[in-house]
């Protein structure tokens, strides 16, 4: 049985995220809306959904989520019969540096893992499945996105969301997914299909709860990584993750203060092995610009063999969304 808190201001996503969760769950369950037109922070909503959950396993979604898989419910409770599994999601990074990036942002070096139905550029819908080793049907990560996840309501005697840190509506995911890191573990799971309807993009916000976030955690740990994750490979995931988020800002034109406060970061890093390689980057992408920078600077750093030579399991898959949406079940996935 499991309880499912939803922070919530649009009714018709709302409504939709419940139909989907009625066809397909297939257990006993409760939602819990917190009502939250931006009355409070996400941590303060999902804390109040936790002070009335009444089953043994909290679900907490965004809004904006369809699910497809049939019986998902009961794949949630299998899983979590596995006494060290603390934590599910289904994206997620089997590392998280100690340079201000998000997880993702490393996922190119064959440490994400998860499945996700999205929206390509050409407009057709792919069921996404990024599996590193390509042979079991979880994988354990250090970070779980926020768009959807389950908790043993067990650990909340020993965690709990941090409205103080982070009393917006970003990096509650990263924040919760280290605190149950320290008492249990985090997978992603590859037989539960979802769908985050929205995309949105990162702001100010973001970037300066990111500077929170590592403030908070660095003293207690991180950098983390899986046992499957060489250490050999870290400056390379550091490097990656800061050329990612300085691009992604100047980009995005975020507020120079911010840009300034990450290259900080950058000029740390500089005192590291890879002392002149970050000029030369940022020299030629004003060149052949960013993208092309980034490709020239991975075939190198695989040709030196800085980076994993097994970029992981990454498969597209297209689906029609359409048939999925009519029977809002996808009977065998995976």
């Amino acid at each position: 049985m499991i309880s499912i808190v939803v922070s919530s201001y649009q009714e018709h996503l709302y409504q939709s995220f419940v139909n989907s969760v009625e066809k397909t769950i297939g257990v006993p369950y409760e939602i819990i809306k917190v009502e939250n037109p931006g009355i409070m922070g996400i941590c303060k909503a999902y804390n109040l959904g936790v002070s009335k959950a009444k089953y043994d396993i909290i679900c907490f979604s965004h809004e904006d989520v369809l699910c497809y898989s049939e019986n998902w419910g009961k794949k949630v409770i299998s899983y979590f019969n596995d006494s060290e599994v603390g934590m599910l999601g289904v994206t997620g990074c089997m590392v998280q540096t100690d340079i201000p990036s998000p997880w993702w942002y490393n996922s190119d070096f064959s440490t994400g893992a998860g499945r996700m139905l999205m929206k390509l550029g050409n407009g057709k819908y792919y069921d996404h499945i990024r599996n590193p080793f390509n042979d079991t049907s979880k994988t354990e990560v250090k970070v779980i996105d926020g768009l959807w996840f389950c908790i043993k309501k067990s650990l909340f005697e020993k965690i709990s969301f941090d409205e103080l840190t982070f009393p917006g509506f970003h990096l509650y995911d990263m924040d919760i997914s280290m605190q149950v890191n320290q008492i249990s573990k985090c997978i992603v799971v590859y037989d539960i299909l979802l769908e985050h309807v929205w995309q949105g993009k990162i702001s100010n916000d973001y970037y300066e709860g990111l500077l929170d976030y590592i403030n908070k955690w660095q003293p207690k740990g991180l950098p983390v990584m899986t046992s499957h994750i060489k250490e050999d490979y870290f400056g390379a995931y550091n490097w990656f993750a800061l050329l990612n988020v300085l691009g992604q800002m100047q980009r995005s034109s975020i507020n120079k203060e911010i840009i300034n406060k990450y290259k900080q970061y950058y000029y740390t890093l500089q005192k590291r092995p890879y002392k002149g390689i970050y000029k030369m980057f940022f020299d030629l992408s004003k060149l052949i610009g960013y993208k092309n920078a980034l490709r020239v600077f991975i075939k190198l750093e695989k040709w030196f063999k800085i980076l994993p030579s097994n970029i992981g399991y990454v498969e597209y898959k297209e689906v029609d969304r359409n048939e999925l949406l009519t029977q809002k079940i996808v009977s065998n996935v995976g």
